[in-house]
């Protein structure tokens, strides 16, 4: 695996109740409905119950970090009748270099309630459609993932402040508006006006949760965007930039060159070559 290359590993509580246990670290309690990020894919185990003691023996890589040909998305059953749960496990890979700055400084598991999840649309329908009864796997599951990987590492880096979830609701929109809107020609001041506060306000408080401006963490998704197009599909190299937000092909050439320490046409040449 390249060494920019992250695995992340998320688990979501469908129903019932398990204990997701890392070496060295405390466990945490899952219920249904919530969910346990682990951005790095740590080792760890997942036991069924409330408050389940962790299995004998060293933590296993468990529903760590994706084996070669594992599947991205699944569902399964822990435990028995009873003290069981039923959990839908997600894996994706992600490039180190375009995450936002503080999944870097994020630990190495950690939980979001399910309050929260509800509380992010597309996070929790995508969930929801991952794990509908008699779904199938298919080709589009790995993108699915990622999406999913990448709606969690957001969430997760968008703590709620210390006076409630709502005290700041605008910077949330605005993350969600990068995240699913990031080929619109943003500005930081049409960026503040979705978040409805005023532009220095607004730059201060997304600093403040996100750990960057704006402007770089809405590079960093249009950049990121623009490498999967690149390795992923058969779009014409030409109409990546304007797919991806940018009007300019050398400002486009100039932030991924940047991101990724190579051109576009060189990361394209190499995808095959990346896991």
């Amino acid at each position: 695996m390249d060494a920019n290359t992250a695995r992340a590993v998320l688990h979501h509580v469908l129903a019932g109740r398990c204990r997701l246990v890392l070496p060295g670290a405390g466990p945490l309690e899952l219920a249904a409905g919530d969910l346990a990020l682990l951005p790095s894919g740590a080792r760890h185990r997942l036991t069924a119950g409330p408050g389940a003691p962790p299995p004998p023996g060293p933590a296993a890589p468990g529903a760590g970090p994706p084996r070669s040909g594992g599947p991205p998305v699944e569902v399964r059953e822990l435990g028995g009748e009873g003290d069981g749960a039923r959990v839908l496990t997600v894996r994706a890979g992600y490039d180190r270099r375009t995450a936002p700055p503080l999944v870097a400084a994020l630990p190495r598991a950690l939980r979001l309630g399910r309050t929260r999840v509800d509380a992010a649309p597309l996070l929790r329908d995508t969930l929801a459609l991952l794990a509908a009864p008699g779904r199938r796997s298919g080709p589009g599951d790995r993108l699915l993932a990622l999406r999913v990987l990448e709606a969690g590492l957001v969430l997760a880096t968008v703590p709620p402040p210390p006076d409630g979830p709502r005290r700041h609701p605008g910077i949330g929109r605005a993350v969600a508006a990068i995240e699913n809107r990031y080929a619109e020609p943003w500005t930081v001041v049409t960026l503040a006006r979705e978040a409805g506060m005023s532009r220095s306000a607004f730059t201060a408080a997304f600093r403040a949760a996100v750990g960057t401006t704006p402007a770089r963490h809405l590079t960093a998704r249009r950049i990121r965007e623009a490498a999967r197009l690149l390795a992923g599909t058969g779009i014409p190299q030409s109409a990546v930039p304007a797919r991806v937000g940018y009007r300019s092909r050398v400002g486009f050439h100039l932030a991924f060159r940047t991101a990724y320490g190579t051109t576009p046409g060189e990361y394209r040449a190499g995808a095959p070559r990346r896991d």
